[in-house]
């Protein structure tokens, strides 16, 4: 039986009106009616609904009555603007503020008042948490069996990004459990579902018991469920990152997914224990156990990096056509899109760009779907194969070996080869000569995702590098740590305009005003210019019109394998290749 103190007559009618047909009774009480009181400690009374204030009974009264009445059944209290203070004092009850059947009904259900017949999953929302679901659990099963799902680190993106972006991120991890929740291999339909507080980044399953009562887990079937769904979720957003246009749920400047984690803990009933301190225990229990499983997540990643870097054949350079621009027109252009060739360029072929790619079959074939890395292979694209390098501190390492494989592999390219390095690489340069094997003509490009700290270190660098004929190139001018005091003090062979810049050129001419500033800034140093991720050929003219030297992108041509683009060149006939002094 449901026992219903309040006033609200709607609400009341709505309740006993959505519980008869399941054969559920109900008594409903005005609150005034304090002679009723009495029915809400009859043996058959499963849940009861009240209002916040009962008229007649002083207000500690009616505190210590639902104080003790919460620990014994589910208590669903009714209150608008009532204080923090109060709501904490009587933490053993359910406090809504929104008066609907469907809300009271749910909070009931949750903590098996009204029976699984009942049970209606609602999607549109995540409830926070209240302590009488797993206390009611415990009293009536006997064993209380968590999983906290944590992602505490939604918070730097946040402070990184904006509150927006933090909002978005965050309806998307709604969204994607809402997808999981029932599904195979991940929590049931039935488990209760909730958030540790209103803006928290803490969320908590509590396993419903009622197939086995009294049952637990097998021995290491939480940890087998804990790990299952830290990757489903973790693929889960991957997809979103990949997933273009307006169906993407996640803002553009996610690129990465945040860090996820997933604890488990159960607890007996101890009638020798305070009930709510044994909730508390399996909370932080599990809380523990959710941090143990985030440092073993980022081992499972560094294994896999370490695997990527150190096994042969997982590892695969392509390499993008650089064009020199002043002599380069349209008709040519047009000539290498209809023959799907860049021989119609090949006498503004200036040299060639090394970008690494991951081999997923090779991947797959590695770990037979193991999945013990917490990644699917074909989300491994070069920006999230050195994030995740950088965060597992073995971004040196990669470095190191996409150094190696982009020489070894492009022994026969023509022109200048142009290589992304560390500068804490670079400074090393001297240690490292053994990855480069014979090949003569490099230009280092220094990566943007490390800043350059030393500088003084990276001018005797410099000096190195002029006596040994190689080159060095700055990334990304106009975004990230390439700014003008690196061009300046470093005074580099050539400088590569950010694509973010390149993107409609023709379109905005206040960009058009920025860019020729920033080439200006760039001639200080006598350096050549490149723009990169050119896609159209009116920015190709607009940067023509602008005094660039060098230009590459989708519109020339597109990454290739070196074999590839070794057949396409066709070696049998003589060519000339032009170089930029």
């Amino acid at each position: 039986m449901i026992v219903l103190v309040t006033a609200r007559t709607e609400l009341a009618e709505e309740v006993r009106q959505q519980l008869r047909p399941f054969g559920i009774p109900t008594t409903w009480l005005r609150p005034g009616d304090t002679s009723g009181i009495k029915s809400l400690y009859a043996p058959d009374v499963a849940g009861a609904v009240v209002d916040a204030s009962v008229p007649d009974i002083p207000d500690e009264g009616w505190h210590d009555l639902l104080t003790n009445l919460g620990r014994r059944l589910p208590v669903v209290v009714l209150g608008e603007n009532v204080s923090a203070l109060v709501r904490t004092q009587l933490s053993t009850v359910t406090w809504l503020d929104r008066f609907k059947a469907e809300d009271v009904l749910s909070v009931l259900d949750a903590c098996g008042a009204i029976g699984v017949s009942f049970r209606r999953l609602k999607r549109d929302n995540i409830p926070t948490f209240s302590p009488q679901v797993p206390l009611h659990m415990l009293q009536q099963n006997g064993v209380v069996s968590l999983l906290t799902i944590d992602v505490s680190s939604f918070r730097k993106i946040s402070i990184e990004y904006g509150t927006e972006a933090y909002q978005r991120v965050q309806d998307c991890f709604h969204q994607l459990l809402f997808e999981l929740w029932g599904s195979a291999g991940c929590f049931r339909g039935a488990d209760q579902l909730c958030r540790r507080s209103v803006h928290g980044n803490q969320y908590y399953v509590f396993l419903e018991q009622s197939r086995a009562p009294g049952a637990i887990p097998p021995p290491g079937s939480l940890e087998q469920l804990a790990d299952r769904l830290v990757v489903r979720l973790q693929n889960a957003f991957w997809r979103e990152i990949f997933v273009d246009g307006t169906e993407r749920l996640l803002p553009d400047c996610i690129t990465m997914v945040p860090e996820i984690s997933v604890g488990f803990g159960t607890v007996l009933n101890n009638p020798a224990v305070d009930a709510f301190e044994l909730i508390e225990q399996v909370i932080e229990t599990s809380y523990e156990c959710a941090r143990a499983q985030l440092k073993r997540t980022r081992d499972r990643q560094r294994e896999l990096m370490q695997t990527l870097i150190q096994t042969k054949g997982l590892l695969e350079p392509h390499y993008q056509a650089v064009f020199t621009l002043p002599q380069l027109t349209k008709d040519m252009v047009d000539e290498a899109h209809s023959s799907n060739s860049i021989k119609p360029l090949r006498r503004q072929l200036f040299g060639f760009e090394s970008l690494v790619r991951v081999r997923p079959q090779a991947i797959d074939a590695l770990f037979q779907g193991a999945g013990l890395a917490y990644l699917e292979p074909r989300y491994l694209r070069p920006d999230v194969l050195f994030s995740l390098s950088h965060n597992v501190k073995v971004g040196l390492e990669l470095d190191q070996a996409c150094l190696q494989q982009a020489v070894h592999h492009a022994s026969k390219l023509p022109g200048t080869l142009l290589l992304n390095i560390l500068p804490r690489n670079l400074y090393n340069l001297d240690k490292l000569m053994h990855l480069l094997g014979e090949r003569s003509s490099l230009m280092f490009e220094v990566s943007e995702t490390e800043a350059i700290n030393n500088f003084d270190i990276m001018l005797r660098v410099r000096e190195n590098l002029d006596r040994m004929h190689m080159r060095i190139a700055t990334d990304d001018f106009g975004r990230g740590h390439s700014g003008l005091e690196q061009i300046v003090k470093l005074k580099p062979d050539l400088v590569k305009l950010d694509r973010s810049l390149i993107q409609d050129l023709h379109r905005d001419e206040s960009k058009q005003d920025f860019v020729a500033g920033l080439i200006r800034a760039a001639r200080i140093s006598c350096a050549t210019i490149l723009a990169e991720g050119v896609e159209r050929w009116e920015e190709a003219e607009v940067l023509q019109r602008l005094g660039v030297d060098l230009v590459q992108g989708f519109l020339f041509h597109k990454p290739q394998s070196a074999n590839v683009i070794e057949m396409d060149l066709d070696y049998e006939h003589p060519m000339g290749f032009k170089g930029v002094a």
